[in-house]
């Protein structure tokens, strides 16, 4: 029993100094990294000369600037209003809900959520009376929309519209 306690005891103090994170006992390798895989660059090599978002006197207020059409059908909407002051969307703190929650919406005037932002996809897509955990962080999904040129041309052609379905 006493060489089991020994042995407990010595393996207990091995995964703790072990597991120690102090960086004064951390070594760091001086040994250079080889990039492998695709992108041979740094990540942001390029969007040095991306248009830069200017508005012309403030930013759009909400409720005053007309939506732009989706890019695609079942696109999710752009965001039609700054969103200065609403980012980032936090666990607990989300301003989007504060107008476009269901139950403010119509109050308000403004574009409700859909229902199936109400859909617990972890329950068996069953309702729920609170917005989707899934569908919580809302710029996940949907960017502020602003009026500045086409980096990218986009020729995006549904198959529907293709085969002439309405």
């Amino acid at each position: 029993m006493k060489k089991l306690m020994l042995i407990s005891s010595i393996v207990a103090l091995g995964f703790f100094v072990g597991c120690n994170n102090n960086p004064s006992t951390n070594t760091v390798s001086n040994k250079e990294v080889k990039i492998t895989g695709i992108r041979k660059s740094d990540l942001n090599a390029g969007s040095e000369h991306l248009p830069e978002l200017k508005y012309n006197s403030q930013a759009p207020i909400p409720g005053k600037v007309k939506p732009q059409s989706a890019a695609f059908e079942g696109a999710p909407p752009m965001i039609p209003h700054s969103v200065n002051g609403m980012v980032p969307i936090k666990a607990g703190h989300n301003m989007c809900l504060n107008c476009h929650d269901r139950n403010n919406a119509k109050a308000l005037g403004v574009t409700p959520m859909p229902k199936d932002h109400y859909v617990d996809n972890f329950e068996g897509n069953k309702q729920i009376h609170r917005i989707a955990g899934s569908r919580y962080f809302c710029t996940t999904c949907h960017a502020p929309q602003a009026n500045i040129p086409v980096a990218v041309e986009n020729k995006f052609e549904s198959l529907k519209a293709k085969a002439g379905v309405q």
